[in-house]
C-alpha cells in the first residue's frame, strides 16, 4: 500500500473543511483535502443555504458573486402558527449556490498549494499512542488504497462524523449524538408560479402541528425559485419528515410549481451545543462533526465557516509549537467558543423551551408580544435573552392571561445567561474538561427539569 507524508489531512471538502484550507492556504504547510464527492458535487448538501454577511465579513473571507450568489437577503420574517402575527427582523446575508461558492473557496485554496482528491473516502483513522497519526484512504478515481500520514487531522465529515466515531468510545472528542439533539431536515429546490412576494425576506413558520421540534423555511433563491423544506426533531418516534413535508407544502409554499423540481434531497442537523472538545491528540474536529449548527434554526453554514477559521488559526500555532497534542491543540476549542460556541449553548436552551412550547403558547406569546422582534434579534445575535424592568412590568399586563408563560421565559433568560458564562469559563487546559462538563450536564438537567412543571 502506497504511504503518503502531509502536515494537515482535511477530511471532508464542504463549508467547514473547506474554510479550515482556505485560511491555511500559502502557509508554508502541506496539505492534503479529501471528499467522497466528485469535484462538481463538493458542498452539495441538503440546508437552507443562507448565510448573514457578518460572517464573511469576520472571516475575510470573499463575498459570493454571479452564479454563486443566488440571492441577497434584507432579513427574515418569522410567522406564528396561526400565520397572524409575523415578525420582521432586518439583517443581511445570502442565499448561496452552495456547491459553487464552496468549490470558489477550494479552488483558491487549491491555487495557493493545497491539494486536493475528490471521490476519496477516509476508511479509518490510524491511531497510535494515544494520537490520531492519519488515515487509511480509498481513493476511487485511482482505485487504490493510500495510507496518508499527517501530524493534525481535521475531521470535516459532517454529520456522519466518520473519523471520529471510529475512535476509542473513551475520548471525548468521540462523543456521540442524542437523537433528539438533532432534526431530521428535508428540502426542494423547486420554481414558482409567479414572482415571489418580499423575495429577498426569508420566511420562517414555527409550527408544532407541521415540524414538530423545528419548522418550516421558504427561502427565495430569486424571484421565481425557492428552497423550501422543514425540519422535526429526532428521537421523538414522529412520522416521517416526507410525510409532513407532502401533508403541508400547500400551506407553506401555494405558489410553487411541483413540476419544476430542480433539487431535493433530507440531512441530518445537530441542533444542540458544540462538542465539549473539538480536539484531541493529533485531531481538530470542525462543522457539523463538531456539532457547529445554531440550535434554534439549524443554519450551519456560517459557524462551519467560522470553525474552520478557528482550526486553521490553531494548526498554525501548533506548528510554530511543534506540539500536537490535546494540550498544544486547546487553542481551538477557546477560539471557538469566543467567536460562537458560548452563544450557542444558549441557544440550546432557548431551543429547549421553544420544542415544549404548544402552537397555542407561541401564537399568544408572538400576538401579545411577551418577547419581542428586537429580543428575538438579540438572542439570535449574542445569545442573549435582556428584558429590561419597566419593560418585563408592561409585558406582564399585556400577558396576564397567561403568567406562567412569562415565568417561563424568566427562567430561560436566567439560563441562558448562565449557561453562556459557565462556556466563557471554558477550561484553559484539558485536565479542566470532565469536571466543566459535569457543571454543564448538570445546568441542562436543572433546566429541562424546570422547564417541564
Amino acid at each position: 500500500m502506497k504511504e503518503l507524508k502531509y502536515d494537515v489531512l482535511i477530511v471532508g471538502g464542504g463549508f467547514a473543511g473547506a474554510s479550515t484550507a482556505f485560511h491555511l492556504a500559502g502557509k508554508g504547510l502541506k496539505v492534503l483535502l479529501i471528499d467522497s464527492k466528485p469535484w462538481n458535487r463538493i458542498g452539495d448538501k441538503p440546508c437552507g443555504d443562507a448565510v448573514s454577511k457578518a460572517h464573511f465579513d469576520r472571516l475575510g473571507m470573499p463575498y459570493p458573486q454571479g452564479e454563486e450568489l443566488e440571492n441577497k437577503i434584507s432579513g427574515i420574517k418569522l410567522y406564528s402558527p396561526d400565520m397572524k402575527t409575523v415578525w420582521t427582523v432586518n439583517g443581511e446575508g445570502f442565499e448561496l449556490n452552495a456547491p459553487l461558492y464552496n468549490q470558489k473557496i477550494l479552488r483558491i485554496a487549491e491555487s495557493k498549494g493545497v491539494e486536493i482528491w475528490d471521490q476519496t473516502t477516509a476508511m479509518k483513522p490510524i491511531f497510535e499512542d494515544g494520537y490520531v497519526k492519519g488515515a487509511v484512504l480509498y481513493n476511487r478515481r485511482t482505485n487504490e488504497e493510500v495510507t496518508i500520514y499527517s501530524k493534525i487531522l481535521v475531521d470535516a465529515t459532517g454529520y456522519s462524523r466518520s473519523v471520529r466515531s471510529k475512535l476509542p468510545p473513551e475520548l471525548p472528542i468521540a462523543e456521540d449524538l442524542d437523537e433528539k439533539d438533532a432534526d431530521i431536515a428535508y428540502r426542494e429546490v423547486l420554481l414558482t408560479k409567479d414572482d415571489i412576494e418580499d423575495h429577498d425576506y426569508l420566511r420562517i413558520f414555527v409550527t408544532q402541528k407541521a415540524s414538530p421540534g423545528g419548522y418550516w423555511w421558504y427561502f427565495p433563491k430569486g424571484k421565481n425559485k425557492v428552497n423550501v423544506g422543514l425540519g422535526i426533531q429526532g428521537g421523538m418516534g414522529y412520522p416521517s419528515v416526507h410525510l409532513f413535508y407532502q401533508k403541508y407544502l400547500d400551506s407553506y409554499a401555494p405558489d410553487v410549481d411541483k413540476s419544476k423540481l430542480l433539487v431535493k434531497g433530507g440531512a441530518l442537523v445537530p441542533t444542540r451545543r458544540p462538542l465539549y472538545t473539538m480536539v484531541w491528540n493529533g485531531i481538530i474536529a470542525v462543522g457539523d462533526s463538531a456539532y457547529t449548527v445554531n440550535p434554534v434554526h439549524g443554519g450551519g453554514k456560517g459557524s462551519a465557516m467560522i470553525s474552520g477559521y478557528c482550526a486553521a488559526k490553531t494548526i498554525l500555532n501548533a506548528f510554530e509549537k511543534g506540539e500536537f497534542s490535546v494540550q498544544g491543540l486547546w487553542d481551538m476549542n477557546i477560539c471557538y467558543i469566543n467567536e460562537y460556541g458560548a452563544k450557542q449553548a444558549s441557544l440550546d436552551i432557548f431551543r429547549r423551551f421553544l420544542q415544549k412550547l404548544s402552537d397555542d403558547d407561541i401564537n399568544y406569546g408572538m400576538n401579545k408580544k411577551v418577547l419581542k422582534e428586537e429580543d428575538l434579534l438579540e438572542a439570535s445575535e449574542k445569545g442573549d435573552l435582556h428584558l429590561s424592568v419597566a419593560e418585563k412590568a408592561m409585558r406582564i399586563i399585556a400577558g396576564l392571561g397567561r403568567p406562567s408563560l412569562l415565568m417561563k421565559l424568566k427562567t430561560v433568560a436566567e439560563y441562558m445567561k448562565n449557561i453562556k458564562q459557565l462556556y466563557l469559563s471554558y477550561p484553559r487546559s484539558p485536565s479542566g474538561l470532565q469536571p466543566w462538563k459535569s457543571q454543564v450536564d448538570s445546568l441542562i438537567t436543572e433546566f429541562n427539569m424546570n422547564i417541564s412543571k
